[in-house]
């Protein structure tokens, strides 16, 4: 089972990386490698992953579930590299990347917040 988790992994990584975990043959240790690579709190890194988050927008062409997943990978890629965004940005964000022909779910959802706080399980639970 290791050896085929192993060699799943390796089939799928960039070549880039492939150079740097050749020689890991334990399933456990290569993913962990690849993850310390991948999900390094630079700057640099920080500020790709708030863009693609800012400027993630739902499309007519996936379903809404495929949106709600890859909008909570982004976020949760963001709180692995100590970036917490706030519950209420979460749902402005969600809301402002869906689609004009939204905007009547967006305004509705809005006026029916009692105290004005929007949360994020009340947005998905919508969409």
């Amino acid at each position: 089972m290791n050896r085929k988790t192993d060699a799943m992994i390796q089939k799928y990584i960039d070549r880039s990386l492939f150079e740097h975990v050749s020689e890991y043959t334990n399933a456990c240790e290569l993913w962990t490698k690849l993850e310390s690579m991948i999900q390094k709190k630079t700057p640099r890194n920080k500020a790709s992953l708030i863009r693609r988050l800012v400027k993630h927008d739902y499309t007519d062409s996936q379903s809404m579930m495929e949106h709600l997943n890859s909008f909570k990978g982004l976020v949760n890629q963001l709180t692995k590299i100590d970036m917490k965004i706030d519950d209420e940005l979460q749902a402005l964000l969600l809301l402002s990347s869906l689609l004009e022909s939204w905007e009547t779910l967006v305004v509705t959802l809005s006026n029916l917040i009692p105290d004005g706080k929007i949360s994020m399980d009340t947005i998905s639970d919508s969409l």
